[in-house]
């Protein structure tokens, strides 16, 4: 099945159990049927509670990616002066 959100779009759902509006991440039930989970509790979420959002979106929610001090892992990174820092 394929997924209407863009490439970078995240699944946004609001939970029943949580009460709350949170990130989703895509899973398989038991008869190999995508469904979207919420972050948090890992309940399976109704298609009409999914909307889709952008990384702007997801941090309004309080999610962000933290990228680790002294740069990005590389071995041959500049240690933090790479400019993703």
């Amino acid at each position: 099945m394929a997924s209407a959100a863009g490439p970078t779009e995240f699944p946004i759902v609001h939970c029943a159990v949580c009460d709350a509006d949170v990130l989703g991440w895509l899973d398989l039930d038991e008869h190999d049927r995508e469904v979207t989970r919420c972050l948090e509790c890992s309940t399976v979420a109704a298609a009409s509670a999914i909307s889709f959002g952008d990384l702007h979106t997801i941090e309004e929610l309080g999610y962000g990616f933290v990228l680790p001090e002294g740069g990005c892992g590389r071995p041959d990174c500049g240690n933090g002066r790479c400019g993703r820092s």
